[in-house]
């Protein structure tokens, strides 16, 4: 029987964090007559995320059922291709990381704006913050930086211009797979960093899809009624975190900038790489003058101030375009741990 929709969750060492989610999906509201399944995509979790899956594939929804695949190699986008290849669904493919915890009608509304809006192909919603400590002043600045966004309930297209090129962020987005398979080359410059911090200059790497969506002629869309809240524990707003994770943003601005470019239109844009480096250069400069008083005790403006240095030194460390199978040195086929299929 056919599945209408795959909700794809992307997991690392998350046996603690799982299990919300996963209660979140029982509790969804079903549109009459769908057909759904949840695909869980651990990238190398050595703690006992299987096992919690496994445990949930028992007591699951008659009117869904539940998959479990294994990526090796790290990185967020080699768990989304891997995702978008294995998913059962043919339409419909949303997203939700280990730490998205999902309103109840988020499943509705996702599937009911795909078949109302047949050119959209890829929409997401509202990302609210679930906070376990309070957050520092000014964080609405920052907050995109752990994918937070509240662009409001009604619903609108993000437009296709270059200079101001807005996207959905990751949490809850939807991927109609026929406009994936279209649109997004194989070849791509983003991968998503690694847990180890090795890789910290190919994040952003659903940008840069939804990017090469915008510029085909699929539409990318906001849905105000897709509503998810993302978790963030203590340790998401120290310092530390915070300083890295504003760095690598700034790493992938270069590969971003040819992401929004046609294959024709990119080496011009190298052509431009001195005055990226000259203007990337003063900026880092400006913004370090007039607060360099204040970032050892401001961690927004330190954050703002690490992620300025990242655009700058993204000319340099722009990764080149490689395929999801160009690492020899991992197994080339995922590994598929196969478990009890349920309501299908």
């Amino acid at each position: 029987m056919p599945i209408d929709f795959t909700v794809a969750i992307r997991t690392y060492n998350a046996e603690k964090r799982l299990p919300e989610v996963l209660d979140r999906l029982l509790a969804q509201t079903n549109h009459e007559g769908l057909r759904w399944e949840v695909l869980i995509v651990d990238n190398n979790s050595t703690d006992r995320t299987a096992a919690v899956v496994a445990e949930y594939t028992q007591r699951w929804r008659q009117d869904s059922y539940i998959r479990y695949l294994s990526e090796p190699r790290q990185g967020g986008g080699y768990t989304r291709e891997l995702a978008m290849r294995e998913a059962a669904s043919e339409a419909l493919i949303g997203f939700l990381d280990d730490d998205n915890l999902p309103e109840e009608t988020w499943l509705d509304a996702a599937y009911r704006f795909g078949q109302d809006h047949p050119q959209a192909g890829a929409y997401g919603g509202n990302i609210y913050p679930q906070l376990d400590i309070p957050s520092p002043e000014e964080f609405h600045r920052i907050k995109f930086l752990l994918a937070v966004s509240d662009s409001g309930d009604t619903d609108f297209q993000y437009p296709r211009t270059f200079m101001s090129r807005r996207s959905p962020v990751n949490p809850g987005c939807v991927f109609r797979k026929q406009a994936w398979e279209e649109a997004v080359p194989q070849r791509r410059r983003l991968w998503g960093r690694d847990e180890s911090w090795r890789f910290m200059a190919t994040c952003a790497e659903d940008v840069e899809v939804l990017h090469y969506i915008i510029n085909s002629r699929w539409e990318v869309w906001h849905n105000g009624q897709m509503k998810v809240w993302h978790h963030l524990p203590a340790r998401r707003l120290e310092p530390e975190y915070l300083l890295k994770i504003a760095r690598t943003s700034g790493l992938s601005a270069h590969a971003l900038r040819l992401s929004r470019l046609h294959p024709w239109q990119q080496p011009l844009l190298m052509l431009l790489v001195p005055a990226l480096v000259l203007v990337g250069a003063l900026r880092v400069a400006l913004f370090y003058l007039r607060y360099r008083n204040q970032l050892e005790i401001d961690i927004v403006k330190a954050c703002l101030l690490q992620r300025q240095i990242g655009i700058f030194l993204s000319c340099f460390a722009t990764p080149r375009a490689r395929r999801y199978d160009d690492s020899p040195a991992e197994p080339l086929q995922p590994q598929v741990v196969p478990m009890r299929n349920v309501g299908v």
